[in-house]
């Protein structure tokens, strides 16, 4: 009896696992990304291993930010187009009070926590002040500002 049991628990985890595959890859792959992460931290890498490392890491968020407006947008649209017009007059304007409420609000944090915590390197600001300094740059760095800077897309 205790056999039939275990068997038919070993079945619905699989099927939860089944069901659930995505969700444990994430997990598994962050979890092997901090895992790299202190590896790489231990052994003192170079600072061009490091610039290729964080390289797909630096697109990967430029992507994201590309998509985060365009996405916002189109589920506010879509949202609104499936409920009637009477609905969907008023439950739009409160949306889109809402959106740029909590738009603004968030512009107002993030300035104010910049004004209070000056995120950033002290000796890059120190540099900036000071008399200009020529930096040396690396081919490396170089080819991969091709991809990464912005100035190097614009028209203008």
């Amino acid at each position: 009896m205790e056999v039939q049991g275990g068997t038919r628990r070993y079945k619905e985890v699989l099927t939860w696992m089944k069901q659930n595959l995505l969700l444990m890859l994430t997990i598994a792959s962050v979890l092997v990304g901090v895992a790299i992460g202190f590896l790489g931290r231990l052994a003192r890498l170079s600072d061009g291993s490091i610039m290729l490392v964080s390289f797909p890491g630096e697109i990967l968020m430029r992507l994201l930010k590309m998509f985060i407006l365009p996405l916002i947008i189109s589920s506010l649209v879509s949202g609104m187009a499936q409920l009637d017009a009477r609905c969907s007059g008023r439950m739009g304007m409160r949306a889109l009070i809402y959106y740029i409420t909590t738009t603004v609000l968030a512009a107002i944090v993030g300035i104010l926590m910049v004004l209070m915590i000056h995120p950033g390197d002290p000796r890059i600001k120190t540099q900036v002040e000071g008399a200009s300094t020529r930096q040396d740059v690396s081919t490396l760095d170089a080819i991969l500002d091709i991809v990464r800077c912005d100035h190097v897309w614009k028209l203008t």
